[in-house]
């Protein structure tokens, strides 16, 4: 029977389990007899804040690991104690993306080189066997880790997502403290070439983009945006985040984006996701912008067309907190900070 996030919890604060430190550890894929060590493995990292719930049920992360929108790649010990996880999942609404992510190694394993051989096995064979157009990362902005071996691995940086995450739990020796950020990092195998429409505030910075990652896309002329917005929801509670994914901006976008705010009150950070192969995009991120939102950045191939990524947050963005690695994710919060400070009513 399926625990709830209740009863997983409680079951791993009774028997957290330990796992001896120096052991010779190999990489393969998942096996279902890794599961209570993956759940152990969350709880050791995230204690009970990581926002989704079957990370911590051994029944529902072996029935994730059974279907096609999860593959998970474990780093074990002899005796079978997990010690590390990566994995490619799904996430993107283009069934040509997933992403790779939710490394944790535990911290007596960490400082060699698993972190890069669990990459390297989640990326060998398998984007290539999917037939893939892009594998999508994150990388948490309160260490350097996974930002080195997204560089290393190839993946540039494109959006920055401020605050989207939960502090670490208290007692917690990664990261620096304070609300996380995401840098969304991704590497294209197939692109798709197509004509976008930028707002003229973010045209600049994004046909660098396109021009460095040599992504090939035409430029289309804006119009305005007419009939009823056509959108979608998805939230992350335990991250106090919801997100808006707008399919097509209509002429009531304004009123979209009221009822999705009034729909779930008293979150931390609100994000629009905003087509850009409409034509009508730049007059919805005008509009998004009187409402508050910024620029975030942008997401190749997301819906199997681009996304402009657009933010709020319900107080004032530390731009101080985020470790950035590179100059082009640097410059990449340089022009969001520009854009939030020049948000109307500022």
């Amino acid at each position: 029977m399926t625990r709830t996030r209740k009863e997983s919890l409680d079951r791993l604060r009774a028997n957290p389990g330990t796992v001896e430190p120096g052991q010779s550890v190999t990489v393969g894929s998942f096996r279902p007899e890794d599961a209570e060590g993956v759940a152990r493995l969350y709880f050791a990292i995230y204690g009970e804040n990581f926002p989704l719930d079957y990370v911590y049920d051994p029944e529902q992360i072996t029935a994730a690991n059974a279907g096609p929108d999860l593959h998970q790649f474990v780093a074990r010990t002899p005796a079978g104690d997990v010690v590390g996880l990566t994995a490619l999942f799904r996430v993107a609404p283009n069934p040509g993306i997933m992403e790779s992510g939710g490394l944790m190694i535990l911290p007596d394993y960490r400082g060699g080189t698993l972190a890069m051989r669990m990459t390297k096995a989640s990326l060998a064979t398998l984007p290539e066997e999917l037939g893939l157009n892009a594998i999508f990362g994150q990388s948490v902005c309160d260490h350097l880790i996974t930002q080195k071996l997204a560089r290393h691995f190839s993946f540039p940086p494109y959006a920055l997502e401020m605050e989207a995450m939960p502090p670490r739990p208290e007692g917690s020796t990664d990261g620096i403290g304070g609300r996380i950020s995401l840098l969304n990092e991704l590497r294209v195998y197939r692109d798709a070439p197509h004509t976008v429409h930028l707002p003229e505030r973010f045209a600049g910075f994004l046909k660098d983009l396109y021009a460095n990652y040599g992504l090939e896309r035409s430029f289309g002329t804006a119009q305005s945006a007419s009939g009823r917005t056509r959108s979608g929801v998805t939230t992350m509670d335990g991250a106090s985040l919801a997100k808006l994914l707008v399919d097509e901006p209509g002429a009531d976008l304004r009123e979209a984006i009221d009822a999705f705010e009034n729909g779930h009150p008293g979150r931390h950070a609100y994000q629009l996701q905003l087509p850009l192969a409409h034509p009508g995009l730049p007059a919805a991120a005008e509009t998004a912008r009187e409402r508050g939102y910024f620029f975030g950045g942008l997401l190749p191939l997301w819906t199997g067309t681009d996304v402009l990524l657009l933010q709020k947050l319900t107080s004032p963005p530390d731009f101080s907190l985020p470790l950035l690695l590179t100059d082009e994710a640097r410059e990449l919060m340089e022009c969001i900070r520009s854009d939030w400070a020049g948000l109307p009513g500022r």
